[in-house]
């Protein structure tokens, strides 16, 4: 049997992935409001990435290669899902393949939360910091936030010691980085171009010069 690789698990910032991802979602959100299973099929979707997917690299592998007949995904599908998971998950997945995109199924369920959270009027707010913040810190950022996006937030903490102090902010795939590590790599690049900048200038003024040559 071919070896197939095992793909790269991609992230929502995949410029390729993440726009297949929205539509999908989208399609998949309307159809579980309407049939009222969003949440069940959120926590399946989950369940299948993370306890699936994630834990058996070669089944992953195989479902995204596109060297692998829509058929015989369907019947790896209905052998792993078949009474574990709702009909209308098993046929969306089933869908999936027919297009040629289970290899977006991780972009497909990050974009899946970021809408069903915005529909919510919630957001998910990733914020990294230095050091580990204190509950009073963090119930005064969660208060700024909320009233910043005019929205729910879902506060999500991590911590970062290269960071040297500061706050970086990902909502998406937009970044708010306040990091003085962020900074002083901008003062540094700032100091290097206008090193290059005078190098250049002296340069040009000897090469210029009556004295050249």
């Amino acid at each position: 049997m071919t070896e197939i690789e095992p793909p790269k698990q991609t992230t929502v910032l995949d410029s390729e992935q993440k726009p297949i991802g929205e539509v999908y979602a989208a399609s998949l959100l309307a159809a579980t409001q309407q049939a009222g299973c969003t949440a069940n099929v959120m926590e399946e979707f989950e369940s299948f990435i993370s306890d699936v997917l994630n834990k058996l690299p070669q089944l992953d592998a195989m479902l995204s290669s596109p060297r692998v007949a829509h058929s015989d995904k369907v019947v790896m599908l209905d052998k792993t899902l078949t009474g574990k998971a709702s009909d209308l998950f098993l046929n969306f997945l089933k869908v999936v393949s027919q297009h040629g995109r289970l290899n977006c199924l991780r972009a497909i369920q990050s974009s899946l939360k970021e809408q069903y959270s915005q529909d919510q009027g919630r957001l998910e707010v990733l914020v990294t910091t230095a050091t580990r913040l204190d509950e009073p810190a963090v119930a005064t950022m969660h208060d700024k936030l909320n009233k910043a996006f005019d929205a729910t937030v879902d506060l999500i903490l991590n911590v970062d010691a290269s960071l040297v102090g500061g706050t970086v902010i990902r909502i998406g795939d937009t970044v708010y980085d306040g990091s003085v590590a962020n900074r002083l790599e901008r003062i540094r690049t700032t100091v290097r171009e206008n090193t290059i900048r005078e190098i250049r200038l002296s340069t040009d003024r000897f090469t210029n010069s009556p004295s050249a040559g």
